[in-house]
């Protein structure tokens, strides 16, 4: 087997595990949000005190339920993108990468990466500006919060990425004008 093909089977074995790792992290973290749903029904039961901290059980809940929910949706913005990035692979180990379908699917990935990035940076500035809003409220020193943190802003290695991707798109795109020609002439 060419160096090249085997360099294409085990980054396409690498996209499968990926893909069960996206599925058992997204398991774990929608049992979490069961959890947090279920504490926030039966919290007395559970033995969960009215306040944490100072701030009131439901408020702490829903923070942590939010944040579930944000994680679980870039979870699966990563399982599509993994999804349509194991397709472009699969062609490739055939021998057929610069077709049109990989110029759509490699937009799509673009696309699905722009969105993962858009939900952090509103899960960010959502759960930061409701932690603030609870500091405020319950009059709790500026650092009572700092507990809740996430990563500040978007990153711009993320911007380039998904930039890198898209002219990715366009090269393949190109190539597979190019072949089409190609064949035309022939």
């Amino acid at each position: 087997m060419p160096r090249k093909q085997h360099l294409f089977v085990v980054t396409h074995w690498l996209l499968k595990a990926l893909v069960v790792l996206c599925f058992v992290a997204m398991a774990m973290f929608g049992l979490g949000l069961g959890g947090v749903v279920v504490a926030a029904i039966d919290a007395n039961h559970l033995g969960i005190p009215e306040n944490l901290e100072g701030i009131p059980r439901v408020d702490a809940l829903s923070i942590g339920a939010l944040a579930l929910i944000g994680i679980l949706a870039c979870t699966l913005l990563v399982l599509f993108a993994l999804g349509e990035t194991a397709a472009i692979v699969e062609s490739a180990i055939s021998g057929d990468p610069f077709v049109n379908r990989n110029a759509r699917r490699l937009t799509l990935v673009g696309w699905l990466l722009l969105a993962f990035v858009a939900v952090q940076f509103l899960m960010h500035l959502t759960i930061n500006r409701i932690a603030e809003r609870l500091a405020a409220e319950h009059q709790l020193p500026a650092d009572a919060m700092g507990t809740i943190s996430f990563d500040s802003g978007v990153s711009p290695v993320a911007l380039l990425a998904v930039l890198l991707i898209f002219v990715l798109a366009q090269i393949f795109r190109h190539g597979s004008e190019m072949r089409s020609e190609l064949e035309g002439t022939v």
